[in-house]
């Protein structure tokens, strides 16, 4: 048999793994995805965003989290938003008030595939102010696709389960991002706390950003002020000395917190 024959057969045995290796990873998504976000990610898969996607990274109320590998072997964060969960009820409050959605529907899957996009949006101008956020690459509907923070299929961990050894340290980074956040992007988290903060190679990067609002929405005043609560309970926690929440709400915003944003609670 000559080497050019040889080499056919090589082809066609590496053309036959490649299938096997699509029908695998088709099968995989079949069992865990219903049948609309297994074909959104065969969509992702066709325009070469997604090359195969793995285990799930992590699992929450709304959306979970999978480990996914791109074309380039690039790592990759898919987050995929639950289509059956009652969660979104509550969220209504944070795209209300928003001028980017203003014709967003009610209904469940209309709702969903507007939260996915603002989180989206959120990351694209997070990150243009040079915030550390996950890169977002790409939303189609409820999947999200983006940077994965981690190396190695090993995740970076959250805040909340790192033993911080300069604790103060890490308090002074989330601190320039309040300023970064509210100065340069012109938003509030609205859920910033240190079960939506990641550690990875020393540094806080924030994640988790959906729920995230533009300063002009009527309820951004109190999202930031309950930000500032969530950040120093946890650095309190930690024996760092934090900025009082009232002198650095009006550091970050120039305005001293009113009694009635410090005593809305949602």
């Amino acid at each position: 048999m000559s080497d050019k024959e040889i080499g056919r057969i090589d082809d066609k045995i590496d053309k036959q793994r490649i299938r096997e290796k699509d029908r695998d990873t088709l099968k995989v998504i079949e069992s865990v995805f219903d049948f609309q976000t297994s074909m959104l990610i065969v969509k992702l898969m066709n325009k070469g965003i997604i090359k195969d996607i793995g285990f799930c990274v992590s699992t929450g109320k709304e959306a979970n989290v999978y480990h996914g590998v791109g074309y380039k072997k690039e790592e990759l964060a898919i987050k995929i938003y639950r289509t059956t969960t009652a969660e979104f009820k509550r969220n209504w409050m944070y795209v209300e008030g928003d001028p980017r959605f203003k014709g967003y529907k009610k209904g469940t899957y209309s709702f969903i595939y507007t939260w996915a996009r603002k989180e989206y949006k959120n990351l694209k101008r997070m990150n243009n102010a040079k915030i550390r956020v996950p890169v977002p690459i790409i939303v189609e509907k409820n999947v999200l696709v983006m940077e994965f923070i981690g190396k190695k299929e090993k995740a970076a961990p959250l805040l909340k389960d790192v033993n911080l050894s300069k604790p103060n340290n890490i308090y002074s980074n989330i601190i320039d991002f309040f300023f970064k956040l509210y100065e340069d992007a012109t938003m509030v988290h609205a859920d910033l706390s240190e079960y939506n903060i990641l550690f990875y190679k020393k540094k806080p990067i924030i994640i988790d950003v959906s729920q995230s609002v533009l300063l002009g929405h009527p309820y951004a005043p109190v999202f930031l002020y309950r930000d500032i609560l969530n950040i120093n309970r946890y650095f309190s926690s930690l024996r760092v000395e934090v900025i009082p929440n009232d002198e650095l709400y009006e550091q970050i915003t120039g305005t001293v917190p009113s009694p009635k944003i410090k005593s809305i609670e949602f």
